[in-house]
């Protein structure tokens, strides 16, 4: 199966109207989205495992709690580079990074996961946390070029987001509502092994989550 297949849900929407969504989304975010969200992401970060003095993008960071974590993670001599479409959510993160002494590890960049603003092989890990649900269908084989194009060889990426399970009620349930509520509802069910094989990714690792009932993969590969 590849991820261009019909049975996955499409994501219609502009990077303008994600941006605006986002925005708003940032005051909030903190108390709706990360409290069901961080087992998965520590389940992701476990996997990464992020070394001192390695360079580690996370792209869709967000608020900044894995930005603090894999500062953490990489040390005084690593770098972690942060990248988000939306200015609210860089500004938070931005806050919680200065507020946790970890400014001179992290370098925080507005700008679109499809054309991320590092040079070919720069970054020795990458994490996507729920993130490469948000793309639309046709985006994804791109989105994970990009970071296929910064990782070095034999580099990480470590990807968390809701899974494709055409035996699960809960699964078929909420891709039902994102159907009718595609705004509220913006990321829905993928296939992340699947796509990060068809990227040219390895596969080292994958465990199968849960978040509301509904199926979540943590998978790591390797370029």
């Amino acid at each position: 199966m590849t991820v261009t297949e019909d049975d996955l849900s499409r994501v219609h929407r502009t990077r303008v109207e994600a941006r605006a969504m986002y925005d708003w989304y940032s005051r909030w975010y903190e108390w709706i989205a990360s409290p069901f969200e961080r087992p998965a992401r520590a389940v992701g970060r476990s996997l990464l495992a992020a070394q001192p003095g390695e360079v580690v993008l996370d792209v869709g960071s967000g608020t900044g709690e894995d930005i603090v974590q894999l500062g953490r993670a990489v040390g005084p001599s690593g770098v972690v580079h942060a990248v988000d479409l939306s200015p609210g959510m860089l500004r938070r993160a931005a806050r919680r990074v200065r507020e946790e002494g970890l400014s001179e590890r992290a370098q925080l960049h507005l700008a679109d996961a499809l054309a991320l603003p590092l040079a070919d092989a720069a970054c020795d890990a990458v994490f996507m946390s729920f993130v490469l649900d948000l793309f639309d269908t046709p985006e994804i084989p791109a989105a994970l070029g990009e970071c296929r194009r910064v990782l070095r060889d034999g580099g990480r990426i470590a990807v968390v987001s809701l899974a494709k399970d055409a035996q699960s009620m809960g699964a078929r349930l909420y891709e039902r509502a994102h159907a009718r509520l595609p705004r509220a509802l913006d990321c829905r069910p993928i296939r992340p092994r699947e796509a990060l094989e068809a990227a040219g990714f390895s596969i080292r690792e994958e465990r199968a989550l849960s978040m509301w009932g509904l199926p979540v993969a943590a998978v790591l590969g390797a370029r």
